[in-house]
């Protein structure tokens, strides 16, 4: 088994506590998914309270707001026809893609959200 230094477990522990997938950083630091996964499951929980939830719970709303705030301004700019027409095939197919991957993966979350009502 191949012995990694404090510093690449500690950026590794950072990066799944910041909420990257297994898969992500495995990638990124180039590493074994299983390493990654393994060290994963080792991270310890952290008990919140309840202010620290309702923190975190109004961090992640307003990010959610601005990224969906980011994304329409992003659509809004990819309708113009003059833009499109001067864009490979290729990355325009890339593009069309993402944007109907992140749609219905959107449309998903809130179909399950409905769901708890």
């Amino acid at each position: 088994m191949k012995a990694h230094s404090d510093d690449t477990k500690a950026a590794v522990m950072a990066a799944l506590l910041a909420g990257q997938g297994v898969g992500q950083v495995a990638k990124e630091f180039h590493l074994p998914k299983s390493t990654v996964s393994r060290w994963n499951s080792e991270k310890p929980a952290v008990p919140l309270d309840g202010t620290q939830k309702r923190e975190i719970s109004d961090l992640i709303s307003g990010y959610i707001r601005t990224l969906l705030e980011a994304l329409t301004a992003q659509a809004e700019f990819t309708k113009d026809r003059k833009w499109l027409s001067g864009q490979p095939a290729n990355e325009l197919a890339v593009l069309h893609g993402v944007q109907n991957d992140k749609l219905f993966r959107l449309l998903e979350a809130l179909g399950k959200g409905s769901d708890d009502a």
